[in-house]
């Protein structure tokens, strides 16, 4: 009995969170239990696996002659042909590789099975997760958020794949917290990349914590492997996808899209150089935070992700769940992610949006058939704001310590620079102009810079007028008297190097 209550009191927050998942899967396998926490147009009720069916068409469409893109074949045939499904739009090797061992199973069939492998692989990782933290207080609850985000619900209902992504993610994280090996970081760098190239944001970071060498790793597969792949153009179709995201406006939404940008653009009218003003001051905002030794890597990479869900061009409610992933590495490794008050926050993040509510109140929620309860342009600003706000409060939970100290290490670092400045003169007042008879110091070196000098002397003795004082070796000079011999003779104005030297010693 003792023992029994020690466990619960050690791991009953990840027993319950395992409870909780349980039921999120047989919701999404028979009862449908959660989905009433979520839109239609989440659930893509009416077009069910429009985005899982894209992978497993490209791979059998390539595999039969076609292109990895889906698109139906000559003669019309199709992996899922009675299904309406996107192009697909995923890396060449995730296609060939999970698409095609997913093209092997019969088309109603391949969904369950990836739910079930996605299940498995979940209890999987969480269970190294708790092995590789077992001796940290916050383990349990770091575990809960994973298991318990109603956003990673959302992604096994509508069929995705950002499980991969969240999956590599996490194993990242782990390993660069716990100082694994370095070319395993960069190939679990790499994987994720593959599944959506979200990761490259992080080079920035990588680089000034000195991680080049795993970002120059994970960076370099993805751009070698994705060049290989253009070879007769059968990864052509990839690149035209990126380009074509890199060149949207942030315009998108409502009622999937759950990002600032959108919500921005959808409730203002403001000139366009004014969204993307705020965009890239807070890109610089997080690249400058995450120079900062004081802020740890899983804070930084914490940063970087808030930034991508509030400005990507597409990030839908399901996209949410990569937040549970890192805040749970944040949770066990940074003491400011473990105060009440950021364990508040963190959980409020693990909640859906307030649809379920809106639904309840009838406040802009219309019933559109086959197609479900669709919010309209109201609701979804509601919507959006209920995800954005815990996010919020998160960010200034965790940062808002960090103000004091960091900007005395600022004031500091400025005086040090102005120092340094004052002594070497790098930057300031430009030089004195050179005045006539102003001697101007050679920039040389060694005996002849010796030399030279005395030949300069001896020039400008000659020269100048009477009174004025010079030396040589501490002999007064006496000028020439006039009608005495040729002056070249006595002080040659270019006189051998041998001389020189002979003056000086």
């Amino acid at each position: 009995m003792e023992e029994m209550q020690r466990q619960l009191k050690t791991y009953g927050l990840i027993y319950l969170g395992v409870l909780i998942y349980l039921l999120f899967l047989i919701s999404v396998a028979w009862t449908g239990w959660f989905n009433i926490f979520f839109s239609g147009a989440a659930l893509h009720e009416g077009a069910k696996g429009i985005d899982f069916y894209q992978l497993p068409d490209g791979a059998w469409a390539f595999w039969h002659g076609g292109s990895l893109t889906g698109a139906a074949l000559s003669d019309g045939s199709q992996y899922a042909q009675p299904n309406y499904a996107n192009d697909n739009v995923y890396h060449v090797i995730f296609t060939l590789t999970l698409g095609s061992v997913l093209a092997l199973f019969d088309p109603a069939q391949s969904p369950y099975i990836w739910l079930f492998c996605k299940a498995i692989l979940s209890l999987l990782l969480v269970a190294y997760f708790v092995w590789s933290f077992r001796q940290h207080k916050h383990v349990g609850f770091a575990a809960f958020i994973i298991l318990v985000n109603f956003s990673s619900y959302l992604e096994l209902a509508a069929w995705q794949f950002h499980f991969v992504l969240n999956f590599f993610l996490l194993l990242f994280m782990i390993l660069l917290v716990k100082r694994g090996s370095g070319i395993w970081i960069g190939v679990t760098y790499w994987l994720g990349m593959l599944v959506k190239p979200i990761g490259i944001l992080l080079v920035p970071m990588l680089i000034f914590k000195g991680r080049w060498k795993l970002a120059a790793v994970g960076v370099g597969c993805f751009v070698l492997f994705s060049i290989i792949f253009l070879y007769q153009g059968i990864g052509k179709y990839y690149i035209d996808n990126l380009i074509n995201n890199l060149s949207l406006s942030g315009t998108l939404g409502p009622n999937q899209i759950i990002t600032l940008s959108a919500l921005l653009h959808y409730m203002t009218h403001w000139p366009d150089f004014v969204y993307q003003g705020i965009q890239d001051c807070a890109l610089l905002l997080v690249v400058f935070l995450g120079t900062l030794k004081r802020i740890a890597l899983p804070k930084a990479v914490f940063l970087y992700m808030a930034y991508f869900l509030c400005f990507y061009e597409q990030v839908f409610e399901y996209q949410w769940s990569t937040l549970a992933y890192i805040l749970a590495i944040c949770v066990v490794t940074c003491p400011e992610f473990q105060t009440r008050r950021s364990m508040t926050c963190i959980l409020l993040t693990c909640l859906p949006s307030c649809f379920i509510v809106l639904n309840w109140l009838h406040i802009d929620v219309q019933n559109m058939g086959n197609l479900g309860m669709i919010p309209g342009g109201t609701a979804w600003e509601w919507m959006v704001a209920s995800k954005l706000l815990p996010l919020f409060l998160l960010l200034a939970s965790v940062l808002v310590p960090d103000i004091p100290p960091i900007w005395k290490q600022l004031q500091a670092f400025w005086q040090a620079v102005r120092k340094v400045n004052a002594r070497l003169g790098v930057f300031g007042d430009d030089l004195p102009a050179s005045q006539p008879g102003v001697q101007i110091p050679l920039v040389v070196s060694g005996q002849r810079s010796g030399s030279l000098a005395r030949s300069q002397a001896l020039f400008w003795d000659y020269n100048v007028a009477e009174d004025v004082p010079t030396k040589l070796n501490e002999q007064p000079f006496t000028p020439l008297p006039s009608g005495t011999g040729e002056p070249e003779k006595i002080h040659p104005l270019n006189p051998p190097e041998a001389k020189i030297e002979g003056v000086e010693e």
